[in-house]
């Protein structure tokens, strides 16, 4: 069994690097990244709206990563459920 300290951590990681990769493909910080501009077929796929979804989508796995965790914080289960 972990210990809270540790669950708390993971609920704030996965949360906040959840919200970063939902935002992020969607500011002007991803067009002015370096790698949209790269002079190989990997620049064009980059700024692609597929692209943007399929990171769109990690952070919304990671976010619901953070809920699995935090369920387990909030609510603790007894040793006899498990």
């Amino acid at each position: 069994m972990r210990s809270r300290l540790l669950t708390a951590f993971l609920v704030y990681l996965f949360a906040a690097l959840g919200v970063f990769l939902i935002v992020a493909p969607w500011t002007p910080l991803w067009e002015m990244s370096t790698a949209g501009y790269l002079p190989t077929a990997l620049g064009p796929c980059l700024r692609s709206g597929f692209a943007r979804g399929l990171v769109t989508g990690l952070g919304a796995l990671n976010l619901m990563a953070a809920w699995s965790e935090a369920r387990g914080l909030l609510w603790p289960t007894s040793p006899d459920e498990s």
